[in-house]
């Protein structure tokens, strides 16, 4: 896993660039899985079915980054790897760029390619919307009614969201908790088992966060 401090995409962003007459479209995604890629990649081919190349890279997963980058008939080199290479300079993860060329009649060569492919996907993600990533570990918290003010201290103190919460017999909750602060929540949460608080953690996971949370 990285410790290296990650960001994504919040929405979809394009954006146009030109080069000596060849017109490159550049389309950035936030995607949280292959089958997302794949989707957007159909649909942008669908787009553009008459351009030139459809060159593109991927990169996902904040626990272990995995990463593609395809020049789609260009030299090899000269599109998906600058690409990529824009989308982690950003420190982007579950990212997908795709550039649309259309051979605008003069050849760019292989420096003007790396420059154009590279400017065009940094524009792409220049204006676009962004958050940080950090990792949460969710709580399954039940318990008894008499016990709903320690539990929202809790949640007020470590400043968690109740991702699901059902009211029946007893209440119960799902927390998203920092995984920093995930090892005292679970001790204070321990300290409460004899009032008949009850909890299990959940695998961790990553989530968009705005810059300006609190720690």
């Amino acid at each position: 896993m990285t410790d290296v401090p990650l960001k994504t995409l919040t929405k979809a962003h394009a954006t146009r660039y030109t080069d000596r007459g060849s017109r490159f479209y550049a389309y950035a995604f936030p995607v949280m899985d292959l089958q997302a890629i794949e989707s957007r990649r159909t649909d942008i081919a669908d787009k553009h079915p008459d351009a030139t190349h459809h060159c593109y890279a991927w990169r996902y997963n904040p626990f272990q980054p995995e990463e593609f980058a395809q020049d789609d008939g260009e030299p090899a080199g000269t599109a998906g790897l600058p690409i990529l290479g824009v989308i982690k300079s950003a420190l982007l993860v579950n990212v997908l760029i795709i550039v649309v060329r259309y051979f605008g009649g003069t050849k760019l060569g292989k420096a003007g390619l790396i420059l154009a492919y590279r400017e065009a996907a940094a524009l792409s993600i220049a204006s676009a919307d962004k958050k940080s990533l950090d990792r949460f570990i969710p709580f399954s918290v039940c318990y008894p009614y008499d016990q709903e003010n320690r539990i929202r201290e809790l949640i007020n103190r470590f400043r968690m969201d109740i991702a699901q919460e059902t009211y029946l017999e007893n209440v119960s909750m799902t927390l998203y908790c920092k995984a920093d602060h995930a090892a005292e929540l679970a001790g204070s949460l321990e300290q409460l088992a004899h009032l008949g608080i009850t909890f299990q953690k959940k695998p961790e996971f990553f989530r968009p966060v705005d810059d300006n949370t609190p720690n």
